[in-house]
């Protein structure tokens, strides 16, 4: 099947969506992306873009509707949410008046809606990008309720996309253990995540803030800073001139300020917040000595089966990584000396961080390592392969 035409269709801000733009742009006669907005970012930047040969010919705005937090008063005006998105992306289609040959959407939701899309003849074929899968929570809340509905479009994706790319290996086996569709049902090809080679960034040992921590995420409890804070004292009493930098908002942004207040480490915590600017985070994080990314890895939380983007980003920046173990990336990057994999514990952690401060040749290695690393996970080289792929499945 000959492939000119495409949409993608996803959140914006969360790396897939607009690593897919960049890539596809001039790559194809005409691109069309949807961005939707996370609920709980602090301001939409929900649009339609369009180019034609690489080059923006056209771009709206789209309604969106933010809720900002997760507090239990407001989660049920996530279904206001989604009805902004559903008429978005109906609007945006309408308004273009064109059809394609190829719907890529980026979560069960987007590729949802390219099945009602192609149902209405303006699409070809619709390729299903599933970037995470949820367990059902330990204890019944309101997202108890959302996984329940993410697993009925998971399931309806899966039986009328036609072909899926997984983000993580892993994501097959949750669907079958959860929902018991075997992966010998449907068509799919792992596509991990990856960023544009042009953020590639790498300081030398002596051009970076040799006691600095950085962060970037979502500030939210299974992001495990909580575990970071509770472990600095001991950090500090061996490495006196240790800071952290924390880029990013949440739910769970409130209490961890509140943690830090309390323990009396407000010299040792930036609080960057949200950046808009990719620039201004990839030169804030470079700068950085280490990343840590010390998820809690319950059972219930879907960064077991998806290829989370943080440690990729750190590897980007030149960072090595100090990871907790469940996912599958924290095994990459323990294997391949791109940063150290620690149990969910305080003392683990010191000792990862302290470790890599006071060996500087070790520090080093592992940051030419981390660089090394990236270079493996960029768009081109993953994509240029999977693309090969797709036009013998569809």
């Amino acid at each position: 099947m000959k492939i000119s035409s495409v949409i993608i269709c996803g959140q914006l801000v969360t790396s897939r969506t607009e690593t897919l733009e960049e890539y596809f742009r001039n790559k194809l006669d005409l691109l069309t992306v949807i961005g939707i907005t996370s609920p709980f970012a602090p301001y939409n930047v929900s649009r339609c873009s369009v180019y034609r040969s690489g080059k923006l010919i056209r771009e709206f705005r789209l309604l969106g509707f933010q809720i900002g937090s997760m507090r239990w008063y407001k989660q049920p005006m996530l279904f206001i949410s989604f009805s902004m998105y559903i008429i978005s992306i109906f609007y945006a289609v309408l308004r273009l008046r064109q059809k394609f040959d190829l719907f890529i959407g980026i979560s069960c939701f987007s590729a949802f809606m390219g099945v009602l899309l192609k149902r209405l003849k303006f699409i070809k074929k619709v390729i299903y990008y599933s970037i995470d899968y949820y367990p059902k929570p330990q204890k019944f809340s309101f997202g108890t309720l959302i996984v329940i509905a993410f697993r009925i479009v998971d399931k309806f994706c899966v039986k009328n996309t036609d072909l899926i790319w997984h983000i993580s290996p892993r994501i097959a086996e949750a669907r079958y253990k959860y929902a018991k569709i075997p992966p010998n049902s449907y068509k799919y090809l792992v596509a991990p995540l990856t960023y544009d080679a042009k953020i590639l960034r790498f300081k030398q040992i002596d051009d970076v803030e040799r006691y600095t921590i950085g962060f970037v995420g979502t500030l939210s409890e299974n992001q495990g800073l909580q575990l970071l804070i509770k472990a600095m004292p001991q950090v500090i009493r061996r490495v006196p001139e240790v800071k952290v930098r924390i880029i990013g908002k949440g739910p769970y942004e409130a209490e961890l300020k509140r943690m830090v207040r309390n323990l009396k480490l407000d010299d040792y915590f930036i609080f960057h917040g949200f950046i808009k600017s990719d620039g201004e985070v990839l030169d804030i994080l470079s700068r950085c000595a280490v990343g840590v990314a010390p998820w809690t890895c319950r059972e219930d939380d879907n960064v077991l089966y998806a290829d989370p983007g943080k440690p990729k980003l750190y590897a980007f920046c030149g960072l090595p990584i100090i990871i907790t173990k469940g996912t599958l990336i924290a095994e990459e990057i323990s294997n391949k000396r791109v940063g150290i994999s620690i149990n969910y514990t305080e003392d683990e952690l010191v000792e990862a961080i302290v470790g890599l401060f006071k060996d500087k040749n070790k520090l080093r290695e592992y940051k030419k390592n981390a660089h090394e690393f990236a270079k493996q996970y960029t768009t081109d080289v993953i994509f240029d392969s999977i693309l090969k792929s797709v036009k013998d499945l569809i």
